[in-house]
């Protein structure tokens, strides 16, 4: 609701004409560009710090940086501040540059920061509570775990009672330092459903892991999103219980659900687990490590009672097989099985966190990581898979290259989605309904990015071998609109006619009426008057809309 708002206060400003530069760029950040935002003020800020406003602008500037993890420039920027700054701005510029020490583990900076306006520049009472909580932030990152714990409850003791997310943030940060003795200070302030009151009760030795487990079962069997939490907490139970194939279900959640800067972290932990839990169940069968022909027999019969474990058996054996035929056979089944329990992010970023070499790793298991980060809008990612292999058995080699071309112009490889495309259709044979689909749609992305020339070698091979009438009915268009922009006025008006005759005279839609009107405008820019007559008398006729016939109307009093 506040983002549609802001959208909304974005879109009355322009339509107005009444939104300064300034204006504009918090207005743009307020609906979710922060990227659009920096980049607009980073063009249009005054150089000079005495000029007008330019104050505001700094203030936009750093908190913008901060808010996209720029924190090395945002502290730097801060450092160069005038003295004779306005307070109010000074102590939002100070604030961000206290959280952006936080964040790159310069906890001391950021406590200069806090200490400047907290004694210094007369700070309202939420900023003195945001800075005193970037204070306790700032000795969390640095593990000064005691001076933390000692600071929160002078928080506590002057802003009693907390608040639930307050409490969770103490709560968190004392469990990452290990403190959770401390933590069960600000256990009655959790939130009875909150995971993170269930993990604190299993650390602190209130609750035992059986119960937890039944009770963080329970609550994922109602949760539909937002599910990490619990699996965090089965993923510490079953590790108290020794419990390798749950705690192995439990990361591979975790996994898959993590945020991205915390996901390598979660791979790695996770194939640590894998290994942990073959060679416990191993030991336990009396296998020996380098079996790996009962290893993989062991997994294979395992697939179906306890997927998790088969899992394990065979990661175990991507990593420490002693034959290579093994290691690629047992990389697909471990991919195969993730995508079965459709855990595709978990498989994607547990060989992401491996830096394999191509030669390393199975070529069905490389095809089957590429579709899935193809799936997941990850088209760098699944580049990282596919570049250099050959079209997969049983997968259209013209699908294939159209698939290769998407995913390199999504990536932001232009000129290699253009090589490739190129390449796809210089042989000039009717491609497959989904290639050709796969084609205009870059195509189209590849336009309304601004790459008329891409757009246009892209479109021009597509022509030829397009999917029906329809398909080159759109490809004609987008060629006109091309050459339009390109002011060959003559070429867009040859394409856009070439469109419109290709729908139905007797019964023209939508499309064919848009390209005989663009038709007939270009025709009078490249000076063919007469043939411009007869395209606008056409419209006058069959034409439905009345915007369409006025404009043709008017057009034809012009000439």
């Amino acid at each position: 609701m506040e983002m549609m708002r802001a959208v909304l206060a974005l879109v009355l400003l322009v339509a107005t004409g009444t939104a300064s530069a300034l204006e504009t760029a918090r207005a743009l950040a307020a609906a979710g560009a922060p990227h659009l935002a920096l980049a607009r003020v980073e063009q249009l800020e005054p150089r000079e710090q005495t000029a007008p406003r330019w104050p505001e602008w700094e203030t936009l500037r750093i908190e913008l940086l901060v808010a996209l993890g720029r924190n090395a420039e945002a502290l730097q920027r801060a450092q160069a501040l005038p003295a004779g700054m306005p307070a109010p701005l000074l102590r939002e510029c100070l604030l961000a540059a206290a959280q952006a020490g936080t964040a790159s583990g310069e906890g001391a900076i950021a406590r200069r920061h806090a200490a400047r306006l907290l004694w210094a520049l007369g700070p309202s009472a939420e900023e003195t509570r945001t800075a005193r909580l970037l204070v306790i932030d700032s000795y969390v990152a640095d593990r000064q775990g005691e001076v933390a714990f000692l600071a929160m409850l002078r928080f506590q003791q002057d802003y009693a009672p907390i608040d639930h997310a307050t409490a969770e943030r103490f709560v968190e940060a004392l469990l990452a330092l290990d403190m959770e003795k401390q933590a069960v200070n600000w256990l009655a302030s959790l939130d009875d459903a909150s995971p993170l009151k269930l993990m604190l009760r299993l650390k602190a030795g209130l609750l035992g892991p059986d119960a937890v487990i039944a009770q963080a079962r329970a609550a994922l069997a109602k949760t539909r999103g937002g599910s990490i939490g619990y699996w965090r907490v089965l993923a510490e139970a079953a590790q108290r219980r020794q419990d390798r194939a749950l705690r192995v279900e439990a990361l591979e959640h975790v996994v898959g659900e993590e945020a991205a800067a915390r996901s390598r972290a979660a791979a790695t932990a996770l194939w640590e687990a894998y290994l942990a839990a073959a060679r416990d169940t191993a030991n336990q069968d009396r296998m020996l490590v380098g079996e790996d022909a009962a290893w993989a027999d062991f997994a294979a019969r395992r697939l179906a009672a306890s997927p998790q474990l088969a899992r394990a058996f065979f990661a175990h054996l991507v990593r420490r097989g002693r034959a290579r035929e093994t290691r690629l056979n047992a990389q697909l089944q471990l991919v195969y099985s993730l995508q079965q329990a459709r855990l595709e992010r978990t498989a994607l970023r547990l060989f992401d966190a491996v830096q394999w070499d191509d030669s390393e790793l199975d070529t069905q298991a490389r095809y089957l990581l590429g579709a899935m980060a193809e799936g997941l809008s990850r088209p760098v990612l699944a580049i990282r898979f596919w570049k250099g292999l050959a079209t997969p058995p049983g997968v259209n080699a013209e699908q294939w290259q159209a698939r290769l071309g998407a995913a390199y112009w999504r990536g932001g490889m232009a000129d290699a989605a253009v090589s490739t495309l190129r390449g796809l259709l210089a042989a000039g044979k009717p491609l497959p309904p989904e290639a050709a689909r796969e084609v205009m749609a870059v195509a189209r992305e590849m336009l309304a990015a601004g790459k008329l020339e891409a757009a246009g070698e892209v479109l021009r091979g597509l022509l030829p071998v397009a999917e029906g009438t329809q398909q080159r009915r759109d490809v004609l268009h987008l060629l006109g609109r091309i050459a339009e922009q390109g002011a060959q006025f003559q070429l867009a008006a040859d394409y856009y006619l070439r469109s419109a005759l290709l729908a139905d005279d007797k019964a023209p839609d939508a499309l064919a009426l848009q390209a005989r009107l663009a038709a007939a405008l270009n025709l009078v820019q490249a000076g063919f008057r007469e043939d411009a007559r007869a395209q606008l008398e056409w419209l006058v006729k069959h034409a439905t809309d009345p915007v369409q016939v006025d404009i043709a109307r008017r057009e034809l009093s012009k000439l």
